[in-house]
């Protein structure tokens, strides 16, 4: 495992890469992310964020087998759904626009992940997003329903989520989960592109942006179990 690396472009771009293989989250993940993110934000003159995994997966959601081990009901269980839900909004309510270039595979709580940034970007060959809970018995906390709720159409509620539907990237668009396609070799050059244009001309304070991202996207339930 080569942990979350950060990458800042002259252009401004700031890219999160994933490289945990598929990218599971447990408190080892989930802190390496919050790191990298605090990083971007300590750097004054990223003006824009994207995240990306590497190989087959951008991320395959929750560590599983951490979290069985662990325990659900623990300290250390309880104390990772926390972690989990603030950086999820941590993400969602981010002071500069938000780009995830979904490499490849992209379920559960890595759908919820590239579900909070701004924009996504899908592989056009390649990879699925889905949220697969109803695939293995596991339900939706209402703290995470937010999240969706806030995100997805009706339509895109019911095939990716309710009935678990692996989707391609062109399904997914037509869905209006992700907001384009692109190859493997302009992914990452597309979803940088439509970080700017997000922006345009104008001059926005990180803190403006925030507040609006807060203010339009409100977090209200704040304590769930997992």
């Amino acid at each position: 495992m080569m942990g979350i690396t950060v990458e800042f472009h002259d252009d401004g771009c700031a890219l999160i890469r994933m490289r945990n293989g598929q990218n599971r989250w447990n408190l080892t993940t989930l802190n390496q992310l919050n790191t990298a993110l605090d990083e971007v934000e300590r750097n004054k003159s990223a003006s824009i964020l994207m995240t990306t995994g590497e190989g087959k997966f951008y991320s395959n959601g929750l560590d599983l087998d951490w979290l069985n081990s662990t325990g659900r009901s623990t300290d250390a269980g309880r104390q990772f759904y926390t972690v989990l839900l603030d950086t999820f909004w941590r993400v969602m309510h981010f002071p500069i626009p938000t780009v995830a270039a979904i490499n490849g595979h992209c379920f559960a709580g890595g759908a919820f992940l590239a579900l909070c940034h701004d924009y996504r970007v899908m592989r056009s060959d390649r990879g699925w997003i889905s949220w697969n809970e109803t695939l293995i018995s596991l339900r939706i906390t209402d703290s995470l329903s937010e999240i969706l709720e806030r995100k997805l159409n009706a339509e895109a509620l019911r095939e990716s989520v309710i009935f678990a539907k692996r989707l391609t990237g062109p399904e997914a668009v037509q869905l209006k989960i992700v907001d384009g396609i692109e190859t493997e070799s302009n992914l990452i050059s597309e979803s940088k592109a439509i970080g700017f244009r997000a922006l345009g001309n104008n001059v926005i304070k990180r803190i403006d942006l925030q507040n609006m991202k807060k203010d339009m996207i409100p977090r209200t339930i704040n304590v769930s179990k997992l």
